[in-house]
């Protein structure tokens, strides 16, 4: 889509944003205790960088939206900010408008805070389920536990395996997000694997907060724990570590229970259009809340 700005009667431009520009709608994700990944907007330019738009009032950004597409079937829509000072007067709903046209015909995947979910209905968007942001602390006492002589580093030999794995789990390939997504100060990715097979993968990477957790697949109870484990004794005692656990992952849920972690709010995993998998068998922590 051309990046031509346009204008409002209040002077508001919007523009496809550079790399550098986003920076500032990470501040704005900060300030709303999103808690991002660090160095995970370089990552998300990777996959499209014309799928980033920013409203100004004066030259100051006052609301973001991130319109990226995967591929040219699937894209995700997230980072829809609005500063508080300026909502409630369709200064959001004309960024939409704007933005969301660089998706084209494609499949569209959100995660909607409950308040928003009719309105986004309105745009043909479906609730498939809810996301439930979990966080807890980092401790020691689980670092005696570990056992895990299947569990390897994410590394360039397996980062095509990686890949391939990751697609079999959500349905559509994302090898320009995942190329790098492990690599980097503060950030690892660990494989479960059997007779050379991948059957779990956990992400793990520095945040504003702490640490977040993502992707974390696996399907069966000792893997999902063995990883976990393996990804909590990377992290600093007493950390904050989070994760966004689809509500069907219940494995997942118990064993974070059992860890004391605690369930915050919830999101509503919303699609326009037939995603290729429904509910991810095996999905136990979304990569990231803002894109998928």
């Amino acid at each position: 889509m051309n990046a031509v700005a346009e204008r409002s009667k209040e002077e508001i431009q919007i523009k496809t944003a550079t790399l550098t520009e986003w920076l500032d709608v990470v501040e704005m994700a900060r300030q709303e205790k999103w808690n991002p990944g660090f160095g995970d907007e370089y990552l998300f330019f990777n996959i499209d960088n014309k799928g980033f738009f920013i409203s100004y009032l004066q030259g100051q950004p006052i609301a973001s939206m991130a319109v990226v597409n995967f591929n040219e079937n699937y894209a995700s829509i997230g980072y829809y900010i609005v500063k508080p000072e300026f909502r409630g007067k369709g200064i959001g709903l004309a960024l939409w408008k704007f933005a969301i046209k660089h998706a084209g015909e494609r499949i569209i995947a959100l995660d909607a805070v409950p308040e928003q979910e009719k309105n986004y209905s309105k745009w043909g968007f479906k609730t498939h389920y809810h996301t439930l942001r979990i966080q807890g602390r980092a401790s020691s006492n689980s670092i005696n536990k570990v056992n895990t002589p299947n569990i390897n580093i994410v590394d360039q030999s397996s980062i095509q395996s990686v890949i391939e794995f990751d697609t079999s789990i959500i349905g559509y390939p994302r090898d320009r997000l995942l190329t790098s997504w492990f690599f980097g100060n503060n950030r690892k990715g660990f494989i479960f694997s059997e007779n050379q097979n991948i059957k779990g993968l956990i992400g793990l990477r520095q945040s504003n907060d702490g640490y977040r957790i993502g992707p974390f697949y696996a399907k069966d109870k000792e893997h999902i724990k063995a990883l976990f484990l393996t990804a909590i004794r990377e992290i600093p005692e007493d950390a904050l570590v989070t994760l966004d656990v689809p509500e069907y992952a219940q494995t997942t849920i118990n064993l974070l229970d059992s860890f004391g972690f605690q369930t915050l709010f919830h999101t509503c995993k919303m699609y326009r259009g037939t995603p290729r998998i429904d509910y991810e068998q095996g999905n136990n922590a979304q990569a990231s809340l803002e894109l998928g």
